[in-house]
Order: C-alpha cells, then structure tokens, then sequence
C-alpha cells in the first residue's frame, strides 16, 4: 500500500507538472501605441498569477531561458479583423516553446497600407523593449501573418522597418506585386481595390517587389500559398520567393494547393498537417 501511494504521488505531480508546462499564460489588451492592443500567449511559467488569479507551478522550467517570440498579423483584407483571429495558434505554438503576440492594426480606410506597415513596426518596437518582462527573447523574433497580414510582415521585411528579425512567414496571398496581379487577373476586384485603390502608382508603392528589387540583407523568409485561384496565387508567391533570392535572401515556398485561404490558416497546429510540420522546422532553423 506505501509503494502504491508513493507511485500514486509521483503520477500525480507528473500529471500537474506537465499540465503546468503546456497551459497557455495570456496577457490581453496590452497597449502598444495609442488606440491599438496586442495579446501575448506565453507557455505558462512559474510564479505568474492567471487571469483567475490562480497561481501555477512549474518546477522543470524554473530559471528557463527566454522563448522565442512569433508576432502575427491577422488577416481580413486590409479593411477588417481583429487580433483575436488567431485559430489554435496560441495553443501550437505554446507548447512548441515559442511565445505569440497577437496585433492589431489600424484598417482601411482609417488608415491606408503604409499606415498599417507602420503600426506593425510599432508593434515590433514594442516587442523589442518589452517583450522580456513576460518571457520572451527580444533578439528571436519572427514574424509571421496570414492574407493581409502575410502581405504586411512581407512588406515590413521588404522596407526594412522590421529591424533585426530572425525570419518571416507570409501565410497564403497575391499582393507581393500588385502591378502583377492586376495584369493577370483584369482588374483588382474586392478587396484590393478598396485596399490599393485604383491608382498604379499606389499599386507599385504597396508592393513588397518594389523594395526586394532595390535592396538587399533580408532575413529568411517562408512563404505559404493555398490552391485558392490556383496557378495565379502560386506564380505570384513564387515569383516574389525567387526575387528574394536573387537578393541574396533565404527563401523557401510550401505548396499547399490542397488546402484553400482559409483552411492553411485554420489548420495550422493539427497533428500530422503538413503546413505545420513546415512551419516547425522553419522556425527551429531560425530561432536556435
């Protein structure tokens, strides 16, 4: 009976402990420029009080090193979405080790594309100055955003206002060159036509090739495309993935044309999904 409780005890505090390492500690609402918040999912550490003001133990991570740090950009074509729009990234990531900052920005039309590239630098900045209070490790950033939000995080790489990040993950759209999808498609269409306008000038000003054409020190970049309008969306993304290259930049392009928008976001943390498995090695590569 001893040896049964003693065994009984150790599973116990195994199951606590282990429950501890893979919960999710969320700091909401936090302002990081006037009018805009960003949500941090954090893997739980010790000593933190939840927002049900539940203290948690963790014994194994105790003088843990700080994690890496993924800043996402929702989508929403430029004119809606909101922070919240993360699918089971804080859950995957988390338990993977890396901490998620979740951002907003301003929309279209209060503000316009250049506007909402600089509320992501500000974001960054924030991250960089602050992000080690809550665990994170200011010098392993990476960025990562899906539709919109993947033509935001390559935009902020391509005009190097993302400071010294350590890779980029553009999840599944068409807008690395605008000039180029017009031509293929015939026209803009919504919403990029209530994102760029109906300018060329504009167009070429908001197109991450524009600044990948003239520049050069990116960091590495993964770029992710669904089969969502088929060999348009693919050639686009390639291209862009290959002018990187050409630029001296580290770039690799998953294909999932299996997958449609909204599914190679939504699924992204399932076991076995091949995106995520691609997702997971990228940022071991660039976060070590």
């Amino acid at each position: 009976m001893r040896a049964f409780g003693h065994f009984g005890a150790s599973a116990f505090l195994l199951i606590l402990f282990s429950f501890a390492a893979q919960a999710v500690e969320l700091h909401e609402g936090i302002t990081y420029r006037s009018g805009l918040k960003l949500d941090i999912h954090a893997p739980d550490t010790p000593g933190r009080t939840s927002q049900a003001g539940v203290v948690r133990m963790n014994l194994f991570s105790f003088g843990s090193p700080k994690v890496p740090v993924v800043i996402y950009a929702h989508g929403g074509g430029w004119v809606k979405g909101s922070r919240k729009k993360v699918y089971s990234l804080p859950e995957w990531l988390t338990q993977r080790g890396y901490m998620l900052v979740a951002i907003d920005y301003r929309k279209v039309p209060q503000t316009n594309i250049d506007g909402q590239v600089n509320d992501l630098s500000a974001a960054i900045s924030w991250v960089r100055s602050n992000i080690s209070r809550y665990g994170g490790d200011p010098s392993r950033i990476v960025l990562m955003g899906h539709s919109a939000g993947a033509h935001l995080v390559a935009m902020a790489a391509a005009r190097n206002v993302a400071g010294d990040v350590r890779g980029v993950i553009p999840n599944d759209v068409q807008a690395y060159d605008m000039v180029a999808y017009a031509g293929m498609r015939g026209s803009l269409g919504y919403p990029y036509i209530n994102a760029f306008g109906s300018d060329p000038n504009d167009w070429v000003r908001w197109s991450p090739v524009t600044y990948a054409r003239r520049g050069s020190g990116f960091p590495p970049h993964l770029f992710l495309h669904s089969g969502s309008n088929g060999e348009r969306r693919r050639a686009l993304t390639n291209g862009y993935a290959n002018l990187l290259k050409a630029r001296g930049a580290r770039a690799a392009v998953f294909d999932g044309g299996r997958y449609t928008h909204g599914s190679i976001a939504r699924k992204l943390g399932a076991s076995g999904d091949p995106a995520t498995v691609t997702i997971e090695r990228f940022l071991a590569q660039v976060t070590r």
